[in-house]
């Protein structure tokens, strides 16, 4: 047994090729939920699964790790793959599930 929970090598090198497989189903469900009145909400939802395809280019492969050790890090490994899958689950993907919620269920003019 372990101390605490560590994720596993391939959920880490494989998050981003996982974002594009579950991308194209969100954007396949976007006619189910797409209602007369509901357009700003749609266009919200539609911002993640398309901004998952970007990560999936990105991330894929480990390029951008390397670019941003390489240009920003100037050779060093500031950035790592844990670093980089938590900054993009957790700070990207509940942004926009919270701005979602936050859309749908908070009346922010009220």
């Amino acid at each position: 047994m372990s101390d605490g929970y560590r994720l596993g090598p391939w959920i880490l090198d494989n998050w981003s090729r996982m974002a594009l497989p579950f991308a194209v189903l969100m954007l396949c469900s976007l006619p189910v939920f797409l209602t007369g009145g509901n357009l700003p909400l749609v266009l919200l939802y539609t911002s993640l699964p398309v901004y998952m395809i970007h990560q999936y280019e990105e991330h894929a492969h480990g390029r951008f790790v390397e670019f941003f050790n390489a240009t920003i890090g100037g050779g060093r490994p500031v950035l790592t793959q844990i670093s980089a899958f938590w900054i993009n689950i957790l700070g990207v993907w509940l942004l926009f599930l919270a701005s979602f919620h936050l859309a749908k269920y908070v009346a922010l003019s009220a």
